[in-house]
C-alpha cells in the first residue's frame, strides 16, 4: 500500500479510483485520471458507522483528491440521491470551487442544499451533447431510477471508452421521466465500450425489479379499503415517482397530502421547479394540513429507516406538535430496508404496534419496488453495451463478487473486483486492465457542524466512554498538601445520583488512595498520574470497568 498517497501514476495512464461505494452500499465517490488531470463522479454520504453511532452523516475521506485539487477539472453528479450528492455541501469548499456538472433537477436540489448560493458553479448538462472536461470527452445518457434525471456517464478517451452507469433499473412505465432509450445505448456500443462501471445493489434478485406502476396499483387497493383514520406513508424523500403515486391516489380517494420532514419539502420544491408533480393538487405543509379530518389526509414522512431525528419517529413518539398517531391510522413503509438499519426499523414498528396502529411494508404488499437492476436487467444491459470488461461497484463485497461471476456467465469477456482505494489502470488491450496500486481510504463524519476524520482520537475516546465510562476527580489541597474537602467526583456515565451508597464508598476509597499517594513525596505530575492509575484499578476491581479518568489537583 502506498504511504501518504504517493502513487506511481504516469501522465498517460487512464485510472479508475473509487473512494467510496465499492465494497459498501452508499457513499459513492469515484475518480478518473487521464493526462495528469482528474474527474470526480458523485460525492455522497451514508448514514451508518458502528464506530461513531452519534454521527449525523458519514462521508468519504477525500484527502487524496484535496491534495491534487489543482488537477481536478470537474465533478459530475449522476443524480440527486443523498448517497451520490449528500457530501457536497460539507466537502465542496475543500475541492477549490471546482465546477459541478449535472442536469436541471439535481442542480435544483443541490442549490437548496447550499441555500441557493448563486456563487455555486453549476453547469447544466443536456442530453445528446458531447463536451470536454479537461482531457475527458463526456456525454450523459438518460436512464431510469427512482428519481428524475438519473444518468449514466460515457467517458471517451484515446485509451478507452468507459460507461459509468450510476444507479439505474429497467422500467417500461417509470411514470416520472422517460424509459431508457435502448437505441441510444446500442449506438454507443458501436463505438466500443472497453469498461463498464456498473451498479450491483440488486444483483441477488433474479426477477425484474418491478415498475412504479405496480406500486401505484397496490396503493390504489390499500386506499380503497381504508375508509377511516389517517394514512401515513414513509418513503425516501427523493423518490419523486413515489410522491406522484401518493399524490395521485390520495386525490382519487379525496385525501390531501401533507409533507413532514425538511428534506421532503426541499425535494418537492425542486420537483415543482422542474415541472414534475405539477398535475397534482399541492402538497401542504404541517400547519396548513393540521385541521384536515383524519379520513381526508395522507401524511408523507421521512424516516423509513427508523432514524430518530426524522419525521416518522417524532410522530410515533408523540413529538409532533400538529399530529398524533392513533389506532385508526395506517402506516405504509414504502421503501426497502438498507442493510444495517434493521434494528432501528424493527424498533419503530414495535412502537407502532404498542399504539395498536397497523402498518404495511414490502414483505406483505407491493408498496415498494427497487430502483436498481436485478440479474435479468443486468444481462440485458450487457447485451446492449457489450463491454469488454465489467467492474462492479455500489455494493458490499458479496454483491461485487456475485455481479462479477454473473457477468462472466452472461458472456462479458472479463470482470475485475475492486474496492475503495484500488487504482485500476484501464487499457484496451485484452487482460491488461488491472489493479496497479492501492491507497488508504477511510471515512469522515459530521458531528454537529464539524466534519472530522473517523480515525480521530476523540471517537476512540467516545467508544471507550460508551463501554467503560468516564470519571472526573477534583482534589482541593491546602499549602500543607492536606485535602480541604472530600474529593469532588463526577461520573454520570457510571453512577446516577440515586446510587448514594456506591457514591459514598467511591468518595471514601478515592480519598484514602489519594492521601497515600500525596504523602509519598512524589512531584505533582507523578502524584496526578499515580492517582489516576489507582482510580482505574479501583474501578476495575469493584465494577469490572476501566473508565477514562481525569484527575485535577487544585491548591488554595
Amino acid at each position: 500500500m502506498s504511504n501518504n498517497f504517493k502513487v506511481n501514476i504516469q501522465k498517460e495512464d487512464l485510472i479508475f479510483l473509487p473512494l467510496g461505494g465499492a465494497g459498501e452500499i452508499g457513499m459513492n465517490c469515484n475518480l478518473y485520471h487521464y493526462l495528469d488531470k482528474w474527474l470526480m463522479i458523485d460525492l455522497g454520504v451514508t448514514f451508518n458507522d458502528e464506530r461513531v453511532e452519534s454521527a449525523d452523516l458519514v462521508m468519504p475521506d477525500i484527502t487524496f483528491m484535496i491534495e491534487r485539487k489543482s488537477k481536478l477539472k470537474g465533478l459530475i453528479c449522476t443524480h440527486a440521491h443523498e448517497d451520490h450528492i449528500g457530501a457536497i455541501p460539507y466537502l465542496y469548499d475543500k475541492l477549490g470551487n471546482v465546477p459541478i456538472f449535472t442536469t436541471s433537477f439535481t442542480a435544483s436540489v443541490l442549490r437548496r442544499k447550499f441555500r441557493n448560493d448563486h456563487s455555486l458553479d453549476i453547469k447544466i448538462l443536456n442530453y445528446k451533447e458531447k463536451f470536454d472536461i479537461g482531457p475527458f470527452n463526456i456525454e450523459i445518457i438518460k436512464l431510469t431510477h427512482s428519481i428524475p434525471e438519473p444518468n449514466a456517464v460515457l467517458i471517451r478517451t484515446k485509451h478507452a471508452n468507459i460507461f459509468h452507469t450510476g444507479d439505474w433499473k429497467l422500467d417500461e412505465n417509470p411514470l416520472v421521466g422517460e424509459a431508457i432509450n435502448e437505441e441510444k445505448i446500442k449506438e454507443i456500443q458501436k463505438e466500443g465500450i472497453h469498461t463498464m462501471i456498473c451498479d450491483s445493489t440488486n444483483v441477488f434478485n433474479t426477477e425484474k425489479s418491478g415498475s412504479e406502476l405496480d406500486v401505484r396499483n397496490c396503493f390504489k387497493k390499500i386506499f380503497k379499503k381504508k375508509k377511516t383514520g389517517k394514512i401515513i406513508v414513509t418513503c425516501f424523500a427523493s423518490n419523486i415517482a413515489r410522491l406522484e403515486t401518493i399524490g395521485k391516489i390520495a386525490n382519487e380517494f379525496d385525501r390531501t397530502c401533507v409533507l413532514l420532514g425538511r428534506s421532503l419539502k426541499r425535494i418537492y420544491e425542486s420537483a415543482v421547479e422542474n415541472n414534475y408533480l405539477c398535475n397534482l393538487p399541492k402538497f401542504l405543509d404541517e400547519k396548513e394540513g393540521r385541521k384536515i379530518p383524519d379520513e381526508n389526509i395522507v401524511l408523507v414522512c421521512t424516516g423509513s429507516q427508523g432514524e430518530k431525528r426524522a419525521a416518522l419517529y417524532k410522530l410515533v413518539t408523540d413529538n409532533n406538535n400538529n399530529f398524533l398517531i392513533n389506532k385508526n391510522d395506517l402506516v405504509i413503509f414504502s421503501s426497502r430496508e438498507i442493510p444495517g438499519n434493521e434494528k432501528k426499523i424493527i424498533s419503530i414498528k414495535d412502537l407502532l404496534l404498542k399504539k395498536n396502529c397497523n402498518y404495511i411494508d414490502e414483505t406483505s404488499e407491493k408498496v415498494h419496488v427497487s430502483g436498481h437492476p436485478s440479474k435479468s436487467e443486468l444481462k440485458k444491459m450487457y447485451e446492449w453495451v457489450k463491454p469488454d470488461t465489467l467492474v462492479p461497484v455500489h455494493g458490499e463485497f458479496q454483491h461485487l463478487k456475485e455481479h462479477s461471476e454473473f457477468a462472466i456467465k452472461s458472456g462479458v469477456k472479463s470482470s475485475i473486483i475492486i474496492e475503495n482505494g484500488d487504482l485500476l489502470k484501464i487499457k484496451k488491450e485484452k487482460n491488461e486492465t488491472k489493479i496497479i496500486d492501492k491507497i488508504k481510504t477511510d471515512r469522515q463524519v459530521l458531528i454537529g457542524n464539524r466534519v472530522l476524520p473517523i480515525g480521530k482520537k476523540i471517537f476512540s475516546n467516545l467508544r471507550l466512554i460508551n463501554s467503560e465510562g468516564y470519571i472526573s476527580v477534583v482534589l482541593i489541597l491546602n499549602s500543607k498538601d492536606d485535602l480541604v474537602v472530600n474529593p469532588i467526583i463526577s461520573a454520570p456515565s457510571i453512577l446516577s445520583e440515586e446510587d448514594k451508597t456506591d457514591n459514598d464508598n467511591i468518595v471514601i476509597a478515592i480519598k484514602k488512595l489519594s492521601i497515600e499517594i500525596i504523602n509519598s513525596g512524589f512531584d505533582e505530575n507523578v502524584v496526578n498520574d499515580e492517582i489516576r492509575k489507582k482510580i482505574k484499578q479501583f474501578f476495575k476491581k469493584n465494577f469490572g470497568i476501566k473508565p477514562i479518568t481525569e484527575v485535577k489537583l487544585v491548591r488554595i
